[in-house]
C-alpha cells in the first residue's frame, strides 16, 4: 500500500513539473521583448523615448520590492493592465520574466 502511494505522489510530482516551463533564458527573452514589447516599454536600461502614460520600464518593475520571475511571468500573462495579452507560450512567457529579473539591481 505505502509503495502505491509513494508511486502516486512521484508520478503527482512528475505532472507539476511538467507544466512548469523550463527555468527561463534572459538572452532569449530580450530578443523577444526587442519584438514583442517595444512599442508601450522601455525594455534596456539605455532606452530612452516616449512611452504611453503609466507604462513602466522593465528597469522599473524588475525594481519593485515585490517582483520576482514568478510575480513578472503572472503579471505578463494575467494581471496585466491595460496591455491586451501578449502571444508568448509558457517558455516565452519565462523568457521574458528572466530578462526583466535580470534588470534588477
Amino acid at each position: 500500500m505505502l509503495r502505491w502511494l509513494a508511486s502516486g505522489v512521484v508520478l503527482l510530482a512528475s505532472a507539476a513539473l511538467a507544466q512548469e516551463p523550463a527555468r527561463g533564458d534572459a538572452a532569449q527573452g530580450a530578443e523577444l521583448a526587442q519584438q514583442l514589447c517595444r512599442s508601450c516599454h522601455l525594455i534596456s536600461p539605455t532606452d530612452r523615448g516616449p512611452v504611453p502614460d503609466g507604462v513602466p520600464s522593465f528597469v522599473a518593475i524588475a525594481g519593485r520590492p515585490e517582483a520576482s520571475e514568478a510575480w513578472i511571468r503572472a503579471r505578463i500573462m494575467g494581471d496585466h493592465p491595460i496591455m491586451p495579452q501578449p502571444p508568448l507560450t509558457a517558455q516565452q512567457n519565462a523568457d521574458v520574466a528572466a530578462y526583466i529579473f535580470s534588470l534588477r539591481n
